[in-house]
């Protein structure tokens, strides 16, 4: 400052929030130190978005956390060689306030313990998951071993009595030709398991006798896994099991802790050059139920005939200014919501005459169109297509909806017609014979609001289409001829003069 002026910088200094050293001592199955491991700190107060990790070096970790509450996740690895045996130790919540060190031994895990009513079963799969919650949010995790595996698990630290922790443990078994064996149970606990115990009587499960159908093709197995949505609305999935199809198989769930269960398949042909699965199509039958414990009920899955449903919350909706489809296309024979994957989807709609916008959704909702707040007349049309490869039936499907709409919030008018011929699991009849076929109008036309409604069929694919009368909810046909295919058609006009239409190539085939 020679010249007598003074210059003053300006320096900031950033401080360190409020932290804590966090050590953690890992012990091995064995009583030595873990051949690997890791640890999870997760920050409760702040919805999980704020985490720290270590891994053990010499059985080790550290972490430096700001002061708060954690939820502490650990994995202590004795022989790296047994990916399977899984040791999670487990705070559910950790008050860090000081310097803290924990000590994370292996020795104190338990496995889970579950006995059912049979001997000779192979363990497919076991998880369990817990969620912990907070005034800002609830944190779950979980893990899951394969039937190669062990899991066994401790609680670390004090109890939680405050009502904000639960837990949920999830199993599936097979007895060979006699079926699985699936269990879940969970709620409110004080302290994450170190280990559970569970003894099943053959009482406690009702018996789900399920019919696997394919789309005359062969080579192909189906999956099925089981849900279980436990008391909460929280879910837990069971182990997949794999059949050749067509095929039956006979799953059985436990009925006790007010489980329900539901069931999921998917068909699968094959396998890619990395050995992984090909899902071909996948189908959710209904919504998870309560079945009763030593009764016997009956499924059906992917038989034909496949086509579009509407039922419950199915249909076209507008909020707004938009404008979407939530329509199955390829729901199967029992109604069952899913599809193929498919190889082609065209989905336009029409406003006043003329075509407004084009998408790829295949009205799954995936997608929307948005349109001008005025009345206007509109046609919703889409068109979806699968190889024969994945199956022979339905292999193309064309619906369409018109309607008039302005900006609202509302379920649209829309129809379609399911057809419902007996087959067989693979979607074959006998060649020839004349047999009547039940037809059932659904949507907006459905009961008393239908209008009218004409009914086609097709023996050349959809070139020609020959009209057929409804009676008594049925129509008369000519099963095709062998390895041939019939097709389906209608239209649907509603008392409040909405039209709409289905096409179905390639229904069934003749056997």
């Amino acid at each position: 400052t020679g010249d007598g002026q003074s210059v003053r910088t300006a320096a900031a200094v950033e401080r360190e929030r409020e932290s804590y050293d966090v050590t953690l001592k890992g012990i091995s199955r064995t009583g030595k130190v873990p051949a690997s491991g890791d640890v999870m700190l997760e920050d409760l107060g702040n919805a999980g978005f704020v985490s720290f990790g270590s891994v053990f070096k010499n059985g080790v970790a550290k972490v430096r956390v700001p002061k708060g509450t954690y939820v502490l996740n650990s994995n202590v690895v004795t022989d790296p060689k047994k990916k399977w045996d899984v040791d999670w130790l487990v705070q559910p919540k950790l008050s860090v306030t000081k310097n803290t060190t924990i000590t994370l031994d292996a020795r104190k895990t338990k496995p889970a313990s579950i006995t059912l009513p049979v001997k000779g079963t192979t363990l497919r799969g076991i998880q369990t998951e817990y969620t912990v919650a907070s005034k800002q949010t609830e944190l779950g995790y979980g893990w899951a071993v394969g039937g190669k595996g062990t899991l066994r698990t401790a609680h670390v630290g004090p109890k939680i009595t405050d009502g904000s922790l639960s837990q949920r443990w999830a199993g599936s078994w097979n007895k060979g030709a006699a079926g699985d064996y699936n269990i879940a149970f969970g709620g409110k606990v004080t302290q994450f398991a170190t280990g559970v115990s569970r003894k099943y009587k053959a009482s406690q499960f009702a018996t789900v006798k399920l019919t696997m159908g394919v789309g005359a093709v062969k080579k192909k197995t189906g999956e099925v896994a089981p849900i279980a949505e436990l008391p909460g609305g929280y879910g837990m999935y069971g182990a997949p099991a794999y059949q050749a199809l067509p095929g039956a198989r006979t799953v059985r769930v436990a009925t006790s802790d007010k489980a329900r269960w539901g069931l999921m398949f998917a068909q699968i042909g094959g396998k890619d050059k990395k050995g992984r699965l090909i899902y071909e199509s996948g189908y959710i039958l209904g919504d998870p139920a309560a079945y009763k414990g030593g009764k016997s009920y009956t499924k059906t899955v992917n038989t034909g005939v496949f086509g579009p449903r509407l039922t419950g919350y199915d249909g076209v909706y507008r909020d707004g200014n938009e404008i979407a489809g939530f329509v199955p296309l390829l729901a199967d024979g029992k109604g069952n919501d899913g599809a193929s994957a498919f190889s082609s989807v065209t989905t336009v709609l029409h406003r006043n005459g003329k075509k407004y916008a084009q998408t790829e959704d295949p009205l799954q909702g995936w997608d929307y169109f948005t349109v001008p707040a005025g009345s206007a007349d509109y046609k919703l049309s889409s068109s979806v297509r699968h190889t024969a490869k994945i199956g022979a039936l339905s292999t193309r499907v064309d619906v369409s909806f018109t309607f008039r709409s302005k900006k609202s919030a509302a379920k649209l008018p829309a129809s379609t017609v399911r057809f419902t011929p007996a087959l067989s699991t693979d979607g074959r009849a006998k060649a020839g014979k004349t047999v009547s076929v039940p037809v059932k109008v659904q949507g907006s036309a459905a009961g008393k609001n239908l209008k009218s409604l004409a009914t086609y069929v097709s023996y050349n694919g959809g070139k020609t289409w020959k009209k057929v009368t409804v009676k008594k909810g049925k129509i008369t046909v000519k099963n095709p001829a062998k390895n041939k295919a019939i097709s389906f058609a209608a239209n649907i006009t509603d008392k409040k003069g909405n039209k709409s239409t289905v096409r179905i190539y390639n229904a069934y085939l003749g056997k």
